[in-house]
């Protein structure tokens, strides 16, 4: 069985956070784990540091300096200046953000509370606004996240560290083989379009990109898209679907979902058939329309020619009833009408 370290960083205000940690990787090594023949170690200064001279800060940073994932969690309070960082978290982050540039495999997981506060004191004014700043950095190098509340949190974790142990395990089965990378004319295309979407599109471009930026590889396949689609179809696409066999289709995105629109503000990379589909959509689109999920799901399915197209090819689903379906739900789309 192999052997994965979990290290967490946070300041004092984040107890509850920190404790349900152990619940968690106790239930991740029991179910996922098991089935995939990993474990889970988590580190924490609490349990693993032990008395002895120096800066207290110095003596953590020697004795935890190697692991695979580090989670930092923040809410209302920054921590306490060390020698050389506004905070022992900030310091710790340093560090593991130094190690993943020399090693991209390492996790880098940050957690932001959204939880309610009212600041009473001129220090917790002060505080605040250092996380805030910290956020801000973070949010253009690292993967970050808001959660509502300990209970939130303990859900979003929960299911993050599956994801990046799903990625970190086909990655070594891969030889690893590097993941996709981002193309600067697809960008171009997804954020030109962007404004131009309808919600339920952005909503899911957003999700299933959220889904693989935890696994550590930003992009979004047409499986990814498709899944995220069947999650919470509009009215339209869930007529569509109702018409298709469901092996014909990628099961839907199960768990809580993060619809945190960081693909905007980030560099994603697309499957041929997404990045295909915008091209001949973003052409057709007349003035003053909206791009709609439909109008994604239905080109795709007719001019794709990626895995989740073959897939409904199987099911003998192709261009023709594609085209039948929609004259029969008294559909119409950019590419079918």
């Amino acid at each position: 069985m192999e052997k994965y370290s979990v290290f967490v960083a946070s300041p004092g205000d984040v107890k509850s956070e920190r404790d349900s940690l152990d619940k968690v990787i106790d239930e991740v090594n029991l179910t996922h784990g098991a089935a995939l023949d990993y474990e889970l170690d988590l580190l924490t200064w609490e349990k693993n540091a032990y008395p002895a001279g120096g800066a207290p800060q110095t003596v953590i940073n020697e004795i935890i300096d190697a692991y695979d994932i580090f989670v930092g969690i923040m809410w209302k309070r920054f921590g306490t200046p060390t020698p050389v960082a506004g905070s022992g978290t900030e310091e710790e982050y340093r560090i593991a953000y130094t190690s993943w540039e020399k090693n991209p495999e390492i996790g880098i997981m940050f957690y932001f509370s959204k939880q309610p506060f009212y600041p009473q004191t001129s220090d917790e004014i002060d505080q605040l606004a250092k996380v805030f700043k910290f956020k801000q950095e973070l949010n253009t190098k690292s993967l970050t996240w808001e959660y509502e509340d300990p209970t939130d949190f303990e859900a979003k974790i929960r299911k993050h560290l599956c994801l990046r142990m799903n990625a970190l395990i086909k990655k070594k089965k891969q030889n690893n083989i590097p993941m996709t990378s981002a193309n600067n004319d697809d960008i171009e295309i997804l954020k030109n379009l962007w404004p131009k979407m309808d919600p339920e599109l952005q909503r899911a471009f957003s999700v299933a990109y959220n889904e693989n930026r935890m696994a550590g590889d930003g992009g979004i396949k047409t499986k990814d898209l498709f899944a995220t689609l069947m999650v919470q179809p509009g009215e339209e696409l869930n007529k569509v679907f109702k018409q298709i066999p469901d092996t014909a289709l990628p099961q839907p995105v199960q768990g809580t979902l993060v619809e945190e629109q960081y693909i905007i503000e980030e560099r994603p990379w697309l499957s041929h058939c997404i990045s295909s589909s915008l091209r001949r959509l973003g052409k057709l689109l007349p003035e003053g329309k909206q791009l709609s999920a439909l109008d994604v799901f239905t080109d795709i399915a007719k001019h794709g020619t990626g895995e989740s197209v073959a897939l409904l090819r199987k099911h003998n689903i192709g261009p023709k009833e594609i085209e039948a379906i929609m004259k029969k739900e008294n559909l119409k789309s950019l590419t079918v009408v």
